[in-house]
């Protein structure tokens, strides 16, 4: 199989060479212009699509994957384009001959993703005469998808709550002024495309519905609003992906006003726009010192910040190996110039903004990254300790226990947590992750990581705790007098994924949990009617939350997928074909 999945890797590459000298050839970024276009118009038909079927997400997933890979295609091929930025009316010709550009290309960056799943989902490749034929297991399971399912639930609950609380404020005479201002300030811009003017009530109007996306979207409390990333604060950041944010929202505004005033004018022209980027500056300038000033700890910007704040938030020139890995966010922004740059509005979302931005802060700056990366834990430890003193008044709390044996130090403890009345004692291993979205390879990185860095800790701890006395046990752990051996459990708690630990966690001493788990475990016990919750009811919880029984994919058909001379096929056992 080895060689035959290099041969694989290497003939994808080398279609894709051919491809990118067909986008060589254009000097002036049309065809990268025409494929965000595309894309955007493409984001804009699914999401008023109900019900959503399995052609259109993978129609949408191999668009997606296919203009991420051409923006990196055409900005490596120039240093400059031609001209600073291009607007155009869509045509058929151009919108066919790029969508077939992007699904081949597409292809092409699926066939990597697929390459890349093979060894965690047992599957295998041969190539016999010119055919790849890639085999997957009859049953597929889905490790993910209790975790993204409770993330999913939980987001959409909070949501209500912000959306009600922030409509609340919102009258009846400001819900009609906001639409009489969306109405009055855009306009045909050269017959053709779209254009309006600013005003404040606007401006704070979509940044609250854009606050209260983006403050539930993964990764937004990765780091401390005060930790700094080159000289900016990542509170600063997390403006300027709100602001991203807030006009994404505000010009999907302003795309329906204009379209009911003129109706002459055709979506699929008004959705992408790019803007000169001096303006572009100045407004996020502004925007993050006035709503920054509202939170607490702002720094106020100038034009450098800003411009620094820019370059992360964006894809330029010189940050292109943020788009290598397939499946990599959507940037938010496109640097087509130095003077203009495209706004993808698929590029606007929440998720999609915050992961980029982390990407790019650790691209940026790594020794800044790493060292906030293992500065973070202590927030875990107080942000667990207030949850649970609701529930668990009486436990007492440790932190930061280092097991030793002759003086060596084997491994730590980031907290426990101590019942008098039961002597039940929970170690507790956090792990605050960064989410990795739709990129394969980094997933497998860091859950393989994570797994082995918690195999070997479950196995100093419990080598720790046979080897110990009473006596060493409650000297350790800081304990009031014991008789015994106390009652030990062990906890892992990760921020997003601990999907991957029901491999390692084997006892009954032991269960893990990510954060949405655990806080979901806590809620549940406080809405039961137990007279006195004890540490054992918590674990129960946990372990009920996070080791459900199994789902899996649903059955995939036999897939045939040629670009060039390339041809490979995707067959699940037991399977039909398409």
């Amino acid at each position: 199989m080895t060689n035959d999945l290099k041969k694989f890797y290497d003939q994808l590459t080398s279609e894709e060479v051919i491809l990118a000298s067909d986008v060589a050839v254009d000097n002036l970024g049309v065809v990268m212009r025409a494929g965000i276009n595309e894309l955007d118009l493409a984001y804009d038909i699914i999401n008023q699509i109900n019900p959503i079927t399995e052609a259109d997400y993978e129609r949408m997933y191999i668009m997606r994957i296919g203009v991420i890979r051409l923006i990196k295609l055409a900005m490596q091929a120039h240093p400059h384009f031609d001209a600073p930025s291009v607007t155009f009316q869509r045509s058929l010709k151009l919108s066919g001959s790029v969508l077939s550009l992007i699904a081949q290309i597409g292809t092409i960056e699926h066939g990597r993703r697929v390459a890349q799943s093979l060894i965690s989902k047992n599957g295998q490749i041969r190539k016999i005469d010119e055919i790849f034929y890639i085999s997957l297991p009859e049953d597929l399971p889905d490790h993910e998808w209790h975790e993204r399912e409770l993330d999913k639930y939980m987001n959409k609950y909070y949501s209500n709550i912000l959306t009600q609380g922030f409509e609340s404020l919102i009258t009846s005479d400001m819900s009609k002024e906001v639409k009489l201002l969306l109405n009055k300030l855009v306009y045909p811009f050269r017959t053709h495309f779209i254009g309006y003017e600013a005003h404040f009530a606007l401006d704070s109007y979509f940044y609250g519905h854009a606050y209260n996306e983006i403050i539930l979207s993964k990764g937004f409390d990765t780091f401390h609003f005060a930790t700094y990333f080159g000289k900016q604060t990542f509170q600063n950041y997390k403006l300027a992906a709100t602001f991203i944010v807030s006009i994404g929202l505000k010009h999907r505004a302003f795309v329906r006003a204009l379209i009911e005033k003129v109706p002459t004018i055709r979506i699929e022209d008004i959705l992408t726009v790019s803007v000169i980027t001096a303006d572009f500056l100045e407004g996020l300038r502004e925007f993050i010192n006035v709503f920054g000033a509202q939170q607490e700890g702002h720094v106020p910007v100038n034009d450098e910040d800003v411009k620094n704040i820019f370059d992360v938030l964006s894809i330029s020139r010189k940050n292109l190996a943020l788009l290598d890995r397939p499946g990599a966010p959507i940037p938010p922004l496109v640097q087509c110039s130095d003077e203009h740059v495209i706004r993808p509005l698929i590029g606007a979302t929440s998720d999609g903004v915050m992961l980029f931005l982390l990407n790019s802060l650790q691209f940026n700056f790594p020794k800044e990254y790493d060292k906030a990366q293992r500065d973070r834990e202590g927030v875990m430890q107080r942000v667990i300790e207030a949850t649970l003193r609701p529930l668990l008044p009486e436990i007492d709390y440790r932190f930061n226990i280092k097991l030793k044996r002759n003086k060596n130090t084997l491994t730590d403890i980031d907290m426990i947590l101590f019942e008098r009345s039961t002597k039940h004692m929970v170690l507790i291993q956090l792990k605050h992750q960064d989410p990795y979205g739709e990129d394969i390879a980094t997933k497998q990185a860091r859950t393989g990581r994570l797994n082995q860095q918690i195999h070997e800790w479950l196995g100093k701890v419990r080598s720790w705790i046979a080897s110990s006395s009473v006596n060493e046990i409650q000297a350790t752990f800081r304990l009031p007098p014991l008789q015994k051996n106390p009652q030990i459990s062990l906890l892992v708690v990760t921020r997003h994924y601990a999907h991957s630990l029901r491999h390692v966690v084997d006892g009954e001493d032991v269960s893990s949990a990510n954060w949405t788990q655990f806080v979901t475990a806590v809620e549940r016990l406080m809405e039961k009617d137990i007279k006195q919750i004890i540490l054992d009811d918590l674990i129960f919880e946990l372990k009920f939350l996070s080791i459900p029984n199994e789902e899996y994919y649903l059955p995939e058909p036999r897939s045939e997928w040629r670009v060039g001379n390339l041809h490979y096929t995707i067959e699940q056992k037991g399977r039909p074909s398409k």
